[in-house]
């Protein structure tokens, strides 16, 4: 016995030196890139400012569409930049989505594309009064640029549109052809993306790198971790939404049976929420945190994170405990709409529940469906899908691809020590279109911890619109 006992003993303490071996060894890799931002053209600001003026707002009505405030944004960036619509060639799909293609020096290279979207999402009326700045008024103040869109998504289109121009006035001509490709209802129904992708099918075209908005800078996110945290989107989880319907004969309030359509459906929403799906580390999930890793400084997570081959479902865990890494590394459900009844002295017939959900890679729309369907079981419930808009997970870019290596050497050349890694989109962009034309299609701006996403005192800070300059200029040169 006690033979054994000090077997286990040895073993015991070869895993801990081996565990700690692992953990000092786990440094961060060099980065000598030097960080010298070439500034702002002289009226970029401005043009930012101007360009926020117009209300490109779509609405979920497409019958609303406001075609003279697109037409005259499309006015302001013919008259705003005359190189580019000089030496490069513009094509319109439907009515408000450009293509502008920038020929390149060797044909023999695929295209790379810049892309984004001009629309915005609305300003909710009551909430006009708790902004600091008019949402539409462009304003420069406090060292940043407010507005609704000036992050999402007017940030890289304008300095795309910027660097562009710039290159032009300078007289340089790219080795490899470049197009700028900008979505007019990317908040609405992105039509007008897969309106382009088909265009570009319809040409046999294929494409290099293509780069759209995503992933981002974070100083916030990781308190183990003191760098900023570039992360540069890989791929995008799925999207679908069930609707929830429970029917049960109604009647007076004053007489109410045992169980309405309202209990009914509640009962089936909390077994739901009880009852997540299971847990799951994607791959580029698993990079993220091996990028990470190196460069955090709380000395158990470190120890588990150089470790993940023991401590993999401990790390998965910690996760789930926090809204944001927890849609990481799970697909979510998550009830957003209910109704039933008409007054409040009738008990309805019906009520109907909207459960949406974003899927991670390597699941689909009908697991998620037979999840829901399985947990709830119950015949009273009527279960479909809202067929108004659904996607299936993306397919994810190599992280050791030229593509994404290209992206990652420009985030270090704009953003001064900062550590970069993969992630995986937890909402949709127009670049998921793009995937059947690019195997390189990757996701990132240089914006720093933004504030204001599609709610209130949206702003940029004119440090992060000269990184976004530079960063596109970078792309743009091919260095």
């Amino acid at each position: 016995m006690k033979k054994i006992l000090s077997v286990i003993g040895i073993l015991f303490s070869a895993l801990l030196i081996f565990i700690g071996i692992r953990t000092i060894t786990n440094k961060p890799a060099a980065n000598n890139i030097q960080v010298n931002l070439s500034p702002l053209p002289q009226n970029a600001v401005a043009h930012m400012s101007a360009a926020i003026q117009y209300k490109t707002e779509t609405p979920n009505d497409e019958y609303q569409f406001d075609t003279a405030t697109f037409m005259n944004y499309r006015k302001f960036i013919e008259t705003t930049y005359p190189l580019i619509h000089k030496n490069l060639t513009r094509t319109i799909i439907d009515s408000f989505n450009y293509i502008y293609e920038w020929k390149g020096t060797d044909p023999s290279i695929l295209p790379m594309v810049l892309m984004a979207h001009y629309d915005v999402v609305p300003v909710e009326a009551s909430a006009v009064k708790l902004w600091h700045a008019q949402p539409y008024g462009g304003e420069v103040k406090e060292n940043y640029i407010w507005g609704r869109g000036v992050l999402d998504d007017k940030a890289s289109m304008i300095s795309i549109l910027e660097a562009t121009e710039a290159q032009l006035q300078k007289g340089f001509t790219p080795k490899q052809s470049i197009l700028l490709c900008f979505g007019a209802d990317e908040e609405s129904s992105g039509k007008g993306a897969t309106a382009m992708v088909e265009y570009f099918k319809k040409l046999n075209r294929k494409f290099d790198l293509v780069v759209d908005e995503g992933g981002e800078i974070s100083t916030e996110q990781n308190k183990s971790v003191k760098k900023p945290i570039a992360s540069i989107g890989v791929g995008e989880k799925g999207y679908v939404t069930l609707v929830l319907t429970a029917q049960k004969e109604g009647g007076h309030s004053s007489i109410p049976g045992q169980q309405t359509a309202i209990d009914i459906l509640s009962t089936a929403i909390a077994k739901v929420n009880q009852n997540p799906m299971p847990t799951k580390l994607t791959p580029p999930i698993e990079a993220y945190l091996k990028s990470i890793s190196p460069y955090n400084e709380n000395f158990f997570e470190k120890v588990a994170l150089s470790n993940m081959w023991l401590f993999k479902s401990f790390v998965v865990n910690n996760m789930t405990k926090d809204p944001s890494s927890n849609a990481l590394v799970r697909t979510t459900l998550v009830p957003t709409v209910f109704n039933s009844g008409v007054r409040d002295n009738v008990i309805p017939t019906f009520a109907t529940a909207y459960i949406n959900s974003r899927i991670l890679p390597g699941q689909s729309s009908k697991e998620v469906y037979d999840y829901v369907q399985k947990t709830i079981n119950d015949t009273n419930i009527k279960i479909t899908y809202y067929k108004n808009y659904m996607t299936e997970p993306s397919p994810t870019t190599d992280v050791n691809s030229k593509y994404y290596k290209r992206v990652e050497k420009a985030v270090r050349s704009v953003v001064k020590d900062v550590v970069v890694a993969p992630m995986l989109m937890v909402g949709a962009t127009d670049s998921r279109n793009y995937r059947a034309v690019s195997e390189g299609v990757v996701n990132f701006t240089p914006l720093t911890d933004a504030k204001g996403y599609h709610g209130i005192d949206e702003r940029m800070l004119i440090s992060d619109f000269q990184k976004c300059f530079n960063f596109y200029t970078l792309l743009i040169k091919g260095e």
